[in-house]
């Protein structure tokens, strides 16, 4: 895949959202590939709850990219602390001591969800969700749930603002957007949502993986295999 500045002309519409810092991610993105199994789960998810699979491999690839040593760090941590049942909670305990501040504000797995997102999107009845919250955190950091949880958190999103009178669902920079803010965003439901450089780059993304038929109309990803791509994994 080349990665050139003949792409950008291509998205018109966010282009003016994007600076220099956001430009390379739109490259960074181009270069984040799924395994079948995900490539699957996307579809699924998108069908699920009705929103363009582009779209939430969009949201997936751009938390892909901006993860640093601290959240890879902490996802190995909370990964092992499911495995070692009788001493996880004391290596948490610790890690919150080291950290200070509990391992329930951590953004978790894939989707780089925090367990309180989790939590409300099962309050407002968007996904089913365990009870316990050693549970919780092992649902985040499911690799092979995230695409449901990134499309079910799009949606809440989008039925918040469509039910204070406001439609963003074809608004993907604005969902783009929000996805890392929360439902309401800084400035809550507002006639003239705006998005971000975070935002414009995920729009950006999608509307290339859209105009180049990387998913077929029911939102199928297509195979995007190259020896330079950053794939996510399943493990």
């Amino acid at each position: 895949m080349n990665l050139t500045l003949r792409h950008v002309p291509h998205f018109p519409h966010f282009g003016p959202l994007l600076g220099a810092t956001d430009f390379i991610t739109t490259l960074r993105l181009r270069q984040v590939t799924f395994n079948a199994e995900l490539r699957a789960d996307i579809q699924q998810a998108g069908d699920r709850y009705g929103l363009p699979a582009a779209l939430i491999a969009s949201v997936l690839a751009d938390e892909h990219v901006r993860l640093d040593g601290a959240d890879r760090v902490q996802d190995k941590v909370m990964r092992l602390s499911l495995r070692l049942p009788n001493a996880g909670s004391k290596l948490l305990n610790f890690v919150e001591r080291l950290c200070g501040r509990s391992v329930d504000t951590f953004s978790l797995g894939h989707s780089q969800m925090k367990p309180v997102t989790l939590a409300a999107l099962g309050r407002l009845g968007y996904l089913e969700i365990p009870a316990d919250r050693i549970e919780r955190r092992r649902l985040l950091l499911d690799n092979r749930q995230a695409p449901v949880l990134v499309a079910a958190c799009l949606r809440a999103t989008a039925d918040y603002w469509q039910a204070g009178g406001v439609n963003i669902e074809s608004r993907p920079e604005v969902l783009g957007t929000l996805y890392s803010l929360g439902l309401k965003g800084p400035c809550g439901v507002h006639p003239h949502p705006q998005a971000n450089g975070r935002g414009g780059a995920i729009a950006a993304h999608t509307c290339w993986l859209e105009e180049r038929q990387m998913f077929s109309a029911v939102g199928t990803l297509a195979v995007l295999d190259h020896p330079a791509a950053e794939k996510i994994p399943n493990e």
